[in-house]
């Protein structure tokens, strides 16, 4: 099992995340995707492993700027880490590449933890059927070179219990959504998890809040939403 580095997080899901898994964490604007996935990279640096982190979104010094907005300090482990900034359109139109070059980064670093965020963005790009057929492209790939990766995702906007095209969660081995959630429509939203799959592991399917603080996410185990 590798541990997420999220406070209160582990425990709901049976002890971390089972080494060669892929997970989907999911989400609306604002609910600690990206922060989620810099746990678990910064995690696995503090623990002397070397790691992949992908963005289609940010440049690497955002991403290292938000980490260290939370006391993360990639440049500390700057020996260790791989963050890399893919234009989406590029990787939809050189599938074949991007998949080769990242299995060779993967074995050339010996990289055990690898993000991808957010995979919302080159999902849009495809078609239904196109979709299915490269995010199961990504993931074989994924699966043969033994790292365990986290992939983000915006969740569906009407529910927030599945991702936004509804794929993601088939594809992967776990799948945690971060929600909002009301008591009414005059109260302010409280943030919630739920570990919603999890292959081959005992886990928590309880609704859990948790909070984003200065240092990063922290998951209130035992306490109630309301």
């Amino acid at each position: 099992m590798l541990s997420t580095g999220i406070e209160g997080l582990d425990s709901l899901m049976g002890g971390g995340i089972p080494e060669g898994h892929i997970v989907t964490i999911f989400g609306a604007y604002g609910t600690g995707k990206t922060t989620f996935a810099l746990h678990f990279i910064y995690e696995g640096l503090k623990s002397g492993e070397n790691c992949i982190f992908i963005s289609l979104d940010e440049d690497e010094k955002s991403i290292i700027d938000t980490a260290k907005g939370f006391g993360m300090d990639f440049e500390v482990y700057r020996d260790n880490v791989e963050i890399l900034r893919l234009d989406a359109i590029t990787v939809k139109e050189s599938l074949d590449k991007v998949r080769s070059d990242l299995a060779e980064t993967i074995k050339q670093m010996g990289a055990r933890r690898l993000v991808i965020d957010t995979v919302s963005v080159l999902e849009s790009l495809f078609d239904e059927r196109e979709r299915w057929i490269a995010l199961v492209y990504l993931r074989d790939m994924i699966k043969l070179s033994g790292v365990t990766a986290i992939f983000t995702s915006e969740a569906d906007r009407t529910t927030q219990s599945t991702t936004k095209y509804g794929v993601l969660e088939y594809v992967s081995d776990g799948a945690v959504a971060l929600k909002y959630i009301r008591r009414s429509e005059i109260d302010e939203p409280v943030l919630a998890l739920e570990v919603v799959k999890m292959r081959r592991v005992k886990h928590s399917r309880k609704l859990t809040p948790y909070i984003i603080t200065e240092n990063g996410i922290k998951v209130l185990e035992g306490a109630e939403l309301f």
